[in-house]
């Protein structure tokens, strides 16, 4: 069973707002000249130049890549080639966005990487048939299940009796190797080296029953234990009397190499990281391979109609700014106006509608209230400024002529939905204060400081003072759950989500909605988009039989739908109290079903390819037609708004859709209290 709780701290709520610019001609030509010929090509080349670094395979190694590499490569860039110097800002957020591309990609290669080498250890050492068990034991079955069921019992203690006496057999072969100078020495290294291993026993010991399983399986020496441990991790950490099934043995075998060829294909196929093609250089390129040249071999003839087939953006990369980087103000006509950081004499009016009017407002008198407080004695924080982050970008628009008259000029603003109330704003002051306050400690303690660590002290003392101080802001109610009550909501391919509202004290149904209870006169967007997804579908199909780019684009009306969803659900939790939300754990679902339709495909079509893809196709078509995460995501954050936790369980998959959401509900409640070492 897996648990993920919220922290009681609380998180930021990260809330989007667009908006659209106008502004004279020439300052929307100007922009898109400064965004097309000057920072895209450095974003481009940054890409590019990145994976050419030699220390890229360290940092392939250890999943991560720091902005300050991307900014002494940037800088390195801008000297010695034909890239145009930028102003700080535009080359800061270059910087920005390419650690994100690559941080985003490496860290995807690095969860591919080891999901193979967890599926191979599965395979090679856990899913074992209990006949192997037995031959590699040299007990009998009963021996290995009584084994089984002495470290179910008390897994942790068992683990931490191994890492001791592991820990006591390394000790006495380095002091036999040691040369023992003086007792007193070899006295503080035994104290030092106890120490280190107690602080790393207590920070690697893992917290779920499979974590702890799997640790003892690789560390421990002992041929029983470790088929005990098999045993109970094939058996779903369970010792069963039931014979074995040899058949579904060997299905789930077949699965855990399908999923471990599909993670190898991945890995293979996987391709670094390329910057836009606004020029079509590439576009070009592949076209006239295609038509000039004979490919080597299928993959790169793949490869060239999948250059033809991608979808091209002609629109360059947009800009991040800070909060602090904008200068908002109205002008004669009582409209509010905004300017950047490094763009000075380029003024931009805002263009929304009236339900995001007021968000406008809000920011206008927060950049006010801040310089105003600049002038006096009582001084503001920006922390607690409601914006956070700005992107100015271009959108695609329709016809033809130059291309900043023909696309639009747009702003998407970030902030944070705490900062909106006094209660939030208040929670945001007291941990921010609570944060600097520790730094401040911390760095006082330390009576050989530097010239760097004096001046972040200075800056953490003056931001202590700004924090005594506030932004005023309206008053909103608490919320407060009762604490037996739990929300628990299913997914379904087909019926999208049920949900099931739950008293863990009585274990009982308070209420059960479907999801077309929950939308109930929108209920029919949910049809619509379903027919939209099955027309888009057909019309990618006629676009591949010809060979011809495929540029259908994606509606917001899914991404509608689930903001709908979710705040309906947290209505009903709401409504009735809940103190939190249980949703399915959706880690590696989507390849675990393809992995077993593939399985079952090639079971019930064996040889058959053609026959075995379309099975595939067909089921995908039911998988893959909704975005699960997305959903989950809006479920949490409109949540957070009311300070209802969220928790993650397992999704059984038989019962009815309402007993699945119960079950999530009491399975959850049963973890938190049964959860090892809490």
């Amino acid at each position: 069973m897996s648990r993920d709780r919220q922290k009681k701290s609380t998180s930021p709520i990260h809330r989007t707002i667009r908006c659209h610019l106008h502004a004279s001609e020439d300052v929307l030509r100007k922009v898109w000249e400064e965004m097309t010929q000057k920072n895209t090509p450095l974003i481009v080349q940054l890409l590019k130049s990145v994976s050419e670094q030699p220390e890229f395979e360290a940092n392939q190694e250890k999943g991560t890549i720091s902005k300050k590499e991307i900014t002494k490569l940037r800088k390195a860039l801008t000297n010695d080639s034909d890239i145009q110097q930028q102003s700080g800002r535009l080359g800061s957020s270059a910087d920005s966005l390419v650690t994100e591309v690559y941080t985003s990609w490496l860290t995807l290669s690095q969860k591919i990487k080891k999901q193979k080498e967890g599926k191979e250890y599965f395979l090679n050492n856990i899913l074992k048939s209990d006949v192997e068990l037995v031959e590699e034991s040299n007990c009998d079955l009963q021996t290995i299940r009584c084994k089984a069921q002495d470290i179910l019992s008390q897994p942790k203690e068992f683990l931490e009796k191994i890492i001791n006496n592991d820990a006591v057999l390394n000790q006495t072969k380095s002091a036999r190797k040691k040369v023992q100078n003086s007792s007193n020495e070899i006295n503080a290294s035994k104290q030092s080296e106890n120490s280190d291993l107690k602080e790393n026993v207590d920070k690697n010991i893992p917290q779920t029953l499979t974590e702890i399983l799997y640790k003892i399986h690789k560390i421990t020496q002992d041929i029983l234990t470790q088929c005990a441990v098999a045993y109970l991790i094939k058996n779903h950490n369970q010792v069963s009397d039931i014979e074995e099934d040899i058949k579904n043995l060997k299905k789930r075998r077949t699965e855990k190499q399908v999923q471990i060829k599909r993670l190898e294909e991945q890995i293979h196929n996987k391709k670094l990281p390329n910057g836009r093609d606004i020029t079509g250089e590439r576009y070009n390129q592949a076209f006239d391979n295609l038509i000039n040249q004979v490919p080597q071999d299928n993959e790169e003839f793949a490869e060239w109609i999948a250059s033809l087939s991608t979808k091209v953006s002609h629109l360059p990369y947009p800009i991040d700014y800070l909060y602090s980087d904008l200068t908002w103000y109205k002008n004669e006509q009582e409209k509010i106006c905004v300017y950047f950081n490094g763009w000075a004499k380029f003024h931009f009016q805002i263009c929304c509608n009236k339900r995001q009017l007021h968000f406008f407002k809000s920011f206008l008198e927060d950049y006010k209230a801040l310089k105003e407080s600049e002038k006096g004695e009582t001084k503001l924080s920006g922390s607690l400024v409601t914006l956070r982050s700005v992107q100015l970008l271009w959108q695609q628009g329709e016809g033809a002529g130059a291309p900043w008259k023909v696309n639009k000029l747009a702003l998407h603003c970030t902030y944070d939905a705490r900062l909106l109330t006094a209660e939030g704003t208040e929670d945001v002051r007291q941990e921010k204060t609570d944060t600097t306050q520790k730094q401040v400690t911390k760095a006082e303690a330390n009576e050989n400081i530097d010239s760097d660590e004096q001046k972040n002290l200075n800056r953490n003392i003056s931001s202590l003072s700004r924090l005594n101080n506030s932004f005023a802001r309206p008053s909103k109610p608490i919320y407060r759950g009762q604490s037996n009550i739990i929300v628990g909501v299913s997914f379904h391919p087909v019926e999208l989500v049920t949900l099931a509202v739950v008293d863990i004290i009585t274990k009982e149904k308070i209420i059960c909605k479907t999801v077309k209870q929950l939308l109930g006169d929108a209920f029919s967007l949910l049809s619509r988009r379903r027919r939209q997804q099955v027309h888009f579908r057909k019309e990618r199909k006629k676009a591949q039989k010809k060979d011809s780019p495929c540029n259908i684009g994606e509606s917001q009306l899914g991404e509608y739908v689930d903001k709908l969803l979710a705040k309906r659900i947290v209505e009903v939790a709401k409504e009735y109290q809940a103190i939190c939300i249980v949703l399915p754990t959706l880690k590696d679902t989507r390849e675990i079903r393809t992995s077993v339709i593939q399985a079952k495909a090639e079971t019930k079509f064996p040889g058959d390819v053609n026959a075995q893809q379309l099975y595939v196709k067909e089921y995908n078509h039911q998988i893959h037609n909704w975005s699960y995460s997305r959903l989950q995501e809006s479920i949490k954050s409109k949540a957070a708004e009311l300070k209802i936790s969220i928790e993650f369980s397992i999704q059984a998959s038989y019962d009815t859709l309402q007993e699945q959401a119960i079950n999530l509900a009491l399975s959850a409640y049963q973890c938190r209290i049964n959860t090892i070492g809490r």
